[in-house]
């Protein structure tokens, strides 16, 4: 059956430095950017992209990060209590990559398949030492959880459709979501920080492989222009202004 809806959900903001943000920039100014993650409602099935933070690391950010903002609210449970969910409602997580911002909140979902590609989920556990702060253990070391590693494209339900992303990272996956009044939406998450990278073609300053990123926005933007969709990036904080947040859908 087709998708139903969409929704963002805001799991609170962060200060990160432009030369992380941008392949080549030198400037070390920190700004604030937010970190979300998104609900994709079918007929099929209720699949979460992304679980953000975990919620034992909000404290230290608030510490430590004088631009980290977080409400109690940001919390991934109840941005899924906000659209009548909880965390066993979900049947599928699609992480699109292990950095700490992106798959913290995990450990949430003991009986949802969990869906990495194969070599992101191999790098993860054995990452260059220049990226093994990027990579906490804990948010993806869970026996018993079940894990479905892919390799590639794949469908999980008509309507949407794992893009596989490399470049960022070893194994990066973006999102497909194809809505039946919206239409096509591309969740890049971090094939594409901001906006900026996405027009002018930049690659994220937090790179493995910069050749394969920039193939990766290329192919993001062809099939955008393909299907007459749109690409949502991740880290936006101009673009996440603008985006329609749960409770309210894309449909």
């Amino acid at each position: 059956m087709a998708v139903q809806g969409l929704y963002a959900l805001q799991n609170g903001f962060i200060g990160f430095e432009r030369n992380g943000l941008f392949f080549g920039e030198r400037s070390g100014d920190r700004v604030q950017i937010p970190v979300a993650c998104y609900l994709v409602k079918t007929g099929d099935a209720t699949i979460l992209f992304d679980t953000g933070f975990a919620p034992r690391a909000v404290p230290g950010l608030l510490r430590d990060d004088s631009l980290a903002r977080f409400s109690d609210e940001d919390l991934l449970v109840h941005r899924l209590d906000s659209i009548g969910l909880e965390p066993h409602s979900v049947d599928v997580v699609v992480l699109s990559h292990l950095h700490f911002d992106h798959a913290g909140g995990t450990s949430l979902f003991p009986k949802s398949e969990l869906i990495v590609q194969q070599d992101e989920y191999s790098y993860a556990h054995h990452p260059a030492s220049c990226f093994a702060s990027f990579y906490y253990r804990k948010n993806f070391d869970l026996p018993g959880y079940h894990w479905r590693l892919i390799e590639g494209d794949v469908e999980l339900v008509p309507g949407v459709t794992v893009l596989r992303t490399e470049g960022h990272t070893p194994g990066h996956q973006s999102l497909l979501v194809e809505l039946p009044e919206s239409g096509p939406i591309i969740l890049a998450g971090d094939c594409a920080y901001w906006q900026e990278h996405i027009d002018h073609e930049r690659v994220p300053g937090v790179v493995w492989n910069p050749t394969q990123a920039l193939h990766s926005v290329k192919r993001l933007k062809t099939i955008a222009r393909l299907t007459g969709g749109k690409i949502f990036p991740s880290h936006d904080p101009l673009f996440w202004a603008t985006v329609t947040q749960a409770p309210d859908a894309y449909r």
